[in-house]
């Protein structure tokens, strides 16, 4: 489809393999969906593989635009233009995005990777994405395996519990890695006492428990 038939949404949002998401609201650029892509990589700090999506209209059709960078390149190597019922979806939220519609703060927490890879399965680019680490602020608040871990360790030993940090350090490594993240925080480090201690901040930072040090070799569920 040629892109003089297609009208471009002014919001793109970057999802970068080293250091997360980045959304721009109202992005003016040169009306050129390589051009502006690759002015905007000019001006952000990404150092590795990622890819941006940005809303396009053809007619009544929603659809995105999706843009493939590699590492230490301001230029976009693979692109995709997708006009199905996922890509549709996403392109009226980010049209919704630009006309304040909706706020960055929701927009934020909807438009995911986790979303993004669900609703664009035709996606190769996406589809093919991962994080070199868990983004913090994802470990922080929506990695899947803290209440998991948790919820086992509460059903197995009761809450008030003291017991060795191995048998905490067991249940933490019995989960399975997310398939779009290389290093998980939990798993990355055969150290069980950092396991334990990633588990727990976030434990603390969620107010859902915590996993107390008692001494060198046993820790208390609370």
């Amino acid at each position: 489809m040629l892109q003089e038939s297609l009208r471009l949404g002014g919001a793109i949002v970057l999802f970068d393999r080293d250091y997360g998401v980045f959304f721009f609201q109202d992005f003016k650029g040169y009306s050129s969906l390589l051009d502006d892509a690759e002015w905007l990589l000019e001006r952000t700090p990404q150092r590795s593989w990622g890819f941006m999506i940005r809303p396009v209209r053809s007619g009544e059709r929603y659809g995105l635009w999706i843009g493939e960078y590699g590492p230490h390149s301001n230029q976009i190597v693979r692109e995709e233009l997708l006009f199905d019922r996922g890509s549709s979806f996403l392109s009226r939220m980010l049209f919704n995005y630009v006309n304040h519609k909706i706020d960055e703060e929701k927009i934020r927490r909807k438009v995911t990777l986790d979303l993004c890879k669900k609703s664009l399965r035709r996606s190769e680019i996406i589809q093919g994405f991962k994080y070199y680490a868990c983004p913090i602020e994802r470990f922080y608040k929506s990695c899947p395996h803290v209440e998991i871990i948790y919820r086992r360790l509460i059903e197995k030993y009761g809450r008030g519990s003291r017991i060795n940090y191995s048998m905490v350090a067991d249940v933490i490594f019995s989960v399975k890695q997310c398939e779009d993240v290389l290093i998980c925080p939990l798993l990355a480090s055969s150290n069980a006492f950092e396991a334990i201690i990633n588990l727990n901040m976030v434990l603390r930072y969620r107010r859902i428990g915590e996993i107390k040090i008692v001494d060198r070799g046993m820790v208390e569920i609370s």
